[in-house]
């Protein structure tokens, strides 16, 4: 029940009936979503433990990033009021997805809802059109298609929505699978990849081909990787500057677009080197206005989070990439199943990491739902789930003697026959309860799931966490000297 509440939070966030019916406006759908989360997790066969809570590296640095978001503006108890639902996501999300399989089921749904978006817009074009999307997209936005939802309602948004479709698509129906699934998966990729050729958004279009590139070389062997984006600095660049608008960027000096976006880099960049911690949540419109008399968005996620929460705020949230990225890159996955979940996942990082360049992705549920994943998929690869441990402590070995042998001869005794025996490595335990006596195998020893059995950080990630913010600053410095 819990996964289905799960999954209902989802459709809700991404479906938004509360958007397409004035009879729905005033229903919370959302919050009955999470209410019937929350008492699911409570009633569950194993109950709702709190010690479970607080058990890898990205459930301290989520708590971290919230608590300094609170305490950093000017009204910490009203920011609670607006914001506690994200750090609630993610914490139901990771005490739900405590297996392999519900992983999986909640990546299909994710893959499953994005699609249907991509496909809501494109029918808009074609005569079903129940949000009205025809109308914004040949009006206010000019032929660049786009869904009347709030989180889809420009071509932009819509765009960087549904990129990561396209590899998330590929590994869930293509990769490693059969061949009638992949016809399947080969006409669904026609879709997302209309649509976002429809939104003819700069941005979408350079976070699609860099994903692309990335789902290619990912997991591949390094001589690949290198042949792979040598082919893509050659051919694909070409490729990408044929698409519709791609040419503005050469003209970056004299686009307004682009100019306006460079004046909120700069805003932003200004803000960081004058107030280390940031203006407070929410407060960049009223910042950029002040300054510019004019309002504009900051168009990027790490502009907006470095303004608003400064330096700390910023550390922490290249610190959660950082803690999904290091989980996905050096986890050791023992089978499709589990290497299918983990390519989806840095998929997922992937996509918002570039998108959030080029638009603002900072706050929303999805950057807690993908970090909520991966950290289910770090304690399924550590074997940190209650659920796991309960199943690994009941399993019954496969080599069962009767209780009556236990009583003929004494353990000791049992041992050394199975010694004679050509077995001298063999343990032999005698079971309480139904009488049992169990021979269990020595285990093989294997290379940790995840790369030193990494589950705290240390010295080491806050020097590599110091570093990627360092540089993504000198990568913003370098945008905005570039145009």
């Amino acid at each position: 029940m819990d996964l289905l509440w799960v999954i209902s939070f989802l459709v809700m966030y991404y479906i938004r009936p509360q958007e397409w019916l004035t009879l729905f406006s005033t229903i919370q759908f959302a919050r009955i979503v999470m209410i019937g989360a929350i008492i699911s997790l409570f009633f569950r066969r194993r109950g709702f433990q709190p010690g479970q809570l607080l058990r890898t590296p990205h459930d301290w640095m989520i708590l971290l990033f919230y608590a300094w978001l609170c305490v950093s503006s000017a009204t910490p108890f009203e920011v609670f009021k607006e914001t506690y639902s994200l750090p609630l996501t993610y914490f139901i999300i990771v005490q739900t997805l405590t297996t392999l399989p519900r992983i999986k089921i909640f990546l299909g749904w994710w893959t499953f809802l994005i699609v249907a978006i991509a496909l809501l817009a494109l029918l808009s074009e074609h005569g079903i059109d129940p949000l009205g999307s025809y109308d914004l997209t040949h009006g206010r936005m000019k032929g660049r298609l786009s869904l009347n939802l709030s989180i889809f309602k420009n071509p932009n948004a819509l765009g960087h929505n549904v990129v990561p479709v396209i590899p998330m698509l590929y590994y869930f129906c293509i990769w490693r699978r059969l061949l009638f699934l992949k016809e399947i998966g080969y006409f669904c990729l026609l879709i997302p990849l209309y649509c976002i050729y429809l939104t003819v958004s700069k941005g979408a279009f350079l976070a699609g081909g860099a994903t692309i590139l990335a789902t290619c070389t990912f997991g591949r062997p390094k001589a690949v990787q290198i042949v792979i984006a040598c082919f893509a600095i050659l051919v694909g660049s070409t490729a990408i500057y044929a698409l519709p608008r791609m040419n503005e960027l050469q003209k970056a000096k004299t686009d307004d677009a682009i100019q306006g976006r460079i004046a909120a880099f700069k805003h932003g960049l200004l803000i960081l080197e004058q107030k280390t911690k940031g203006i407070g949540y929410r407060q960049w419109l009223n910042s950029f206005k002040a300054s510019h008399h004019y309002s504009k968005a900051a168009h990027s996620s790490y502009v907006q989070v470095a303004a608003e929460l400064g330096y700390p705020g910023f550390f922490l949230l290249l610190g959660i990439l950082y803690c999904n990225l290091r989980t996905l890159i050096t986890a050791n996955a023992s089978d499709d199943n589990e290497e299918r979940i983990r390519r989806i996942l840095f998929i997922l990082v992937i996509t918002y990491m570039l998108s959030s360049w080029m638009v603002d992705l900072g706050y929303r549920p999805t950057f807690f739902m993908f970090t909520a994943a991966t950290a289910a998929f770090h304690r399924h690869m550590l074997g940190l789930n209650p659920s796991e441990e309960e199943e690994d402590e009941f399993e019954i070995q496969p080599r069962l003697q009767p209780a009556w042998r236990a009583r003929l001869l004494p353990q000791p005794a049992i041992e050394e026959a199975f010694a004679r025996a050509g077995a001298p490595a063999a343990v032999l335990t005698l079971e309480s309860g139904p009488g049992f006596v169990t021979r269990s195998e020595p285990e093989e020893e294997q290379s940790p799931r995840i790369a030193w059995s990494w589950n705290r950080i240390g010295i080491i990630d806050i020097a590599l966490i110091s570093t990627f913010t360092y540089g993504m600053i000198r990568i913003w410095i370098y945008v905005l000297g570039q145009m």
